[in-house]
């Protein structure tokens, strides 16, 4: 990576002639590694936090229990005739949902399994998300937390 070293020290006492730096490591994989992880993550985030329709070339981007944040819940914790909370492999749910969405926007991430649980209470939902990491084959989780109506 190449940039400017701060702070800046125009001194020529300075150890280095030059204020600008090149600091490119082709055999360090690990800041990479970090670096798709954390890419994966902040997409994913972005994909949950954005409801369906809000890229306009592919209304599939989103999740789609996010178009119904104004609506309540009811007595069995089901929006628009769907289960808030479940896994993946579960029927009827916005589990699924996002794990498929998931498999479309973000296949660095293999093997998604998503995982929904709901506090009535708090109105709160926890989204639990993990799979392998496609370049690394490492296992990857991730946590996502957000309040609702």
């Amino acid at each position: 990576m190449s940039g400017f070293k701060i702070p800046l020290d125009f001194s020529s006492e300075s150890s280095h002639a030059s204020f600008y730096e090149n600091n490119r490591r082709t055999a360090d994989t690990e800041n990479a590694d970090k670096s798709m992880e954390k890419s994966i993550a902040d997409f994913i985030f972005l994909l949950v936090c954005s409801p369906n329709g809000s890229f306009k070339p592919d209304f599939r981007f989103g999740f789609n229990l996010k178009n119904s944040r104004f609506t309540n819940a009811d007595s069995e914790d089901r929006i628009n005739h769907r289960k808030i909370e479940g896994k993946s492999d579960n029927f009827n749910n916005y589990a699924i949902d996002l794990k498929e969405a998931v498999k479309l926007f973000e296949p660095r991430l293999q093997n998604p399994e998503v995982k929904i649980e709901f506090n009535k209470k708090q109105s709160e939902v926890a989204i639990f998300i993990s799979g392998t990491v496609m370049d690394t084959k490492k296992e990857y989780k991730q946590d996502i937390k957000f309040h609702i109506w």
